[in-house]
């Protein structure tokens, strides 16, 4: 390892071991994102064991999110992202057996439009703590996250 690379490492986990939950739950989703993308560019290089590896981390990741549901506290939302996360899955593992770039390219841009509701909640969690606040920062409209009941992140247990 470099040692460019290394210090990326070390940036790499600190930035994890000082994250709040919400912040983790973003950082989850930009990996599962960068996986589906090197898994497009391994398919296009015919690089099968990196599509292998690439698809297998993205499900891992997906995995751990959807065993951080709080099924009971997060109610509708909850049930529908773990029904979502069960979609994704089944797409990726479509995507490497067939070898095609659409499921990935679909889970993709799920996996983008959640990570940007999770990160609009995020950056309100660390500035605007009131929802008043971030109903009025939002130009009078409640903004569109999903609640934070709906996961319950203790740990996170995935390498990156």
């Amino acid at each position: 390892m470099s040692e460019t690379q290394l210090l990326a490492h070390r940036y790499r986990e600190v930035a994890i071991r000082t994250a709040n939950p919400l912040q983790l739950v973003v950082m989850l989703y930009d990996a599962a994102i960068c996986s589906t993308k090197e898994a497009r560019e391994h398919m296009e290089r015919k690089d099968i064991a990196g599509r292998s590896k690439s698809i297998n981390r993205c499900i891992s990741i997906i995995s751990e999110l959807q065993s951080c549901l709080n099924l009971q506290a997060g109610g509708d939302i909850a049930s529908s992202l773990n029904r979502l996360y069960d979609y994704m899955k089944r797409s990726l593992f479509k995507a490497n057996v067939e070898q095609s770039v659409q499921p990935l390219t679909e889970v993709e841009v799920l996996l983008e439009n959640i990570r940007s509701a999770w990160n609009e909640l995020a950056a309100q969690n660390n500035g605007l703590s009131d929802p008043a606040a971030a109903k009025q920062a939002q130009g009078g409209r409640m903004p569109v996250t999903p609640p934070v009941a709906t996961l319950q992140p203790k740990s996170v247990n995935i390498s990156i």
